[in-house]
């Protein structure tokens, strides 16, 4: 399929479809951190997840999705992030499956690392929504709306009773905190914040020194 004829989402229904996977995956309740690799080889058009040498090294990105002829894929990810940098790793495997589950049509072509990656350049290049929409599901997924908003309001609420509100403090042991919680590293977790209205949520609580954060 052509990018130009991928489906465009909502941030909306990318958090609905992200809400249904993890409650098909885990139906008496979410388990944080989410293991996205385990979630990722459930999903029926994901035969594999591949630890590939050097392929940041050589190639430039940390994963990449690879179609296959029985219409599935494999997800090859950097092997050095898959074992020694999980956080990053685990982003970068959310991001890939991103992209089976909203856009599978549009990398049924990627038959190698190169293949993969000059549409990736493309997308990247013109087709800004794609790319934008599997990194909106990847931080979905891996801080769920069901649980997100809530841990991070009790995590602020504990961090004012020991730091006070002090600005130059919590928003970064805040964002330290909830990374090493949900298993990601601590940018995605700052637009996590934002796409959920909780950063001015804290800058506001911050400033009135209220010890509460809504979620």
């Amino acid at each position: 399929m052509e990018p130009s004829h991928a489906r465009r989402y909502t941030n909306a229904e990318i958090e609905v479809i992200a809400a249904q996977i993890l409650s098909k995956a885990y139906p008496t309740g979410i388990n944080i951190p989410i293991e996205i690799d385990l979630l990722a080889e459930r999903n029926e058009l994901v035969d594999d997840i591949v630890p590939i040498e050097l392929l940041e090294d050589k190639f430039g990105v940390a994963a990449v999705l690879i179609s296959k002829s029985n219409e599935h894929f494999d997800i090859f990810v950097d092997e050095d992030q898959f074992n020694y940098r999980q956080p990053r790793a685990s982003y970068s495997i959310a991001h890939e499956l991103g992209h089976i589950v909203l856009h599978s049509g549009v990398c049924e072509g990627c038959r190698t690392i190169e293949d993969s990656i000059a549409l990736r350049n493309r997308i990247t290049g013109v087709y800004h929504s794609i790319e934008r929409s599997a990194n909106y599901f990847s931080g979905a997924i891996l801080m769920p709306r069901r649980a997100f908003p809530e841990d991070t309001a009790k995590i602020y609420e504990a961090l004012v009773r020991e730091y006070s509100y002090d600005n130059n403090i919590i928003p970064d042991k805040l964002c330290s905190t909830l990374a090493q919680r949900y298993g990601v590293y601590i940018p995605p977790v700052k637009i996590r914040l934002r796409e959920l209205n909780l950063q001015r949520k804290i800058e506001t609580a911050l400033r009135l020194s209220s010890p509460y954060l809504d979620p």
